[in-house]
């Protein structure tokens, strides 16, 4: 049966867009599909269709979606990364890398009627700036929640006791990555994102039901992170294979850890700004560790107030920033709308049609 897994590649953070979209797919991949054009002009629609084709077809499949609409693809993976079309227009600009030998570029607005699109230029100048202040707006609110939820953390930092911290996380860390063998292969992208329609998570799609979950919880400050990196760290110096998924507000932070070969996944349910424990329906849980155990707690009581104000505001600013996002994509709707109309339904599906007959061609040449 065809797995099907659910990323992020992009996300709207608090330090703006950040992109890892380097690592949408495997560096050996055979070909790259890299689709160009204007908002509206069909590339999420080809992109899906394809997508369903081949995954009714007993094929695994990547969905990456996007960020600023989760309703919309930025990018789909066939296979064992043997084929992937991407969205490769701003703000997560791709150009070949192999230019003919690997990636191509389809051009989409070679579909179009320029004429319509040009009866409209005064809305897309108009719309296009709306889309982009709002944008601008939310990464304010973030860049202000960011500061609130240093704040927040830094008072169980101080409150941390640092030889049981940095004991636990050398042994649960080392327990993890036991036996795990080297392939070289690190992925970095995020399992959920700040959306118009708030933060969503992909999460339950990544980990499959015979995954053995190493859980960890503890508030802001408390430890998580410090095993995260540490975990990361000595993933990256061993070589060994592993997906790194990023926090969707803050990409410095990591919540999971995935080694496929191993079925195992180290994560964080903490849910203080993303709801991923209530997301997870399979799996395993093998080891369970509470950070805030942690705590000095009298040093936490004494500063309660100021941490509730903290989070607070940390939680306040992601909720104005989703507001601006959700208001950017109105205005980008209208900006599709100005494209729409002026697209060659029938060519779109000719070409969907030809992609599809020759990617299944290389896939069954590729075994």
């Amino acid at each position: 049966m065809a797995r099907i897994r659910h990323f992020f590649p992009g996300g709207n953070t608090c330090y703006g867009f950040h992109s890892f979209y380097d690592h949408l797919v495997s560096p050996f991949v055979s070909r790259k599909i890299i689709l160009k054009g204007g908002p509206g002009v069909g590339k999420s629609t080809l992109m899906r269709q394809i997508g369903e084709y081949f995954s009714n077809n007993g094929y695994d499949i990547e969905y990456h979606w996007c960020s600023s609409d989760n309703h919309s693809i930025d990018g789909v993976v066939i296979g064992n990364h043997i084929i992937a079309l991407l969205d490769g227009t701003a703000p997560h600009i791709v150009e070949p890398r192999y230019p003919g030998a690997v990636d191509e570029i389809i051009n989409l607005g070679q579909f179009w009627d320029r004429g319509q699109i040009i009866s409209h230029r005064e809305s897309i100048v108009k719309l296009t700036s709306l889309v982009s202040l709002n944008f601008t707006r939310a990464y304010r609110r973030l860049r202000e929640a960011k500061l609130a939820y240093e704040e927040w953390a830094s008072y169980y930092e101080e409150a941390q006791d640092m030889i049981a911290v940095n004991r636990n996380i050398l042994a649960l860390s080392e327990d993890f990555i036991d036996q795990c063998s080297p392939t070289g292969l690190q992925r970095h992208l995020f399992y959920g994102a700040i959306t118009p329609q708030g933060v969503v998570t992909a999460v339950d799609s990544l980990l499959g039901k015979n995954f053995s979950l190493f859980a960890v919880t503890g508030s802001p400050g408390s430890g998580t992170q410090q095993l995260f990196k540490h975990t990361t760290n000595v993933l990256t110096m061993n070589n060994l294979e592993c997906e790194i998924l990023h926090n969707p507000f803050n990409p410095d932070e990591i919540d999971l850890i995935i080694l496929p070969s191993m079925q195992r996944a180290l994560i964080n349910v903490s849910e203080h700004l993303i709801p991923i424990r209530s997301s997870l329906s399979g799996g395993k849980y093998r080891r369970q560790l509470d950070f805030d155990r942690f705590l000095h707690t009298d040093a936490i009581n004494s500063c309660i107030n100021l941490i509730e104000n903290a989070r607070e505001r940390t939680k306040a600013g992601i909720k104005d920033a989703v507001s601006f996002i959700n208001w950017a994509k109105r205005y980008h709707d209208e900006l599709e709308g100005c494209y729409v109309p002026a697209m060659d339904v029938e060519q779109l599906s000719k070409l969907r049609d030809t992609l599809i007959e020759e990617i299944e061609q290389q896939l069954r040449s590729n075994g």
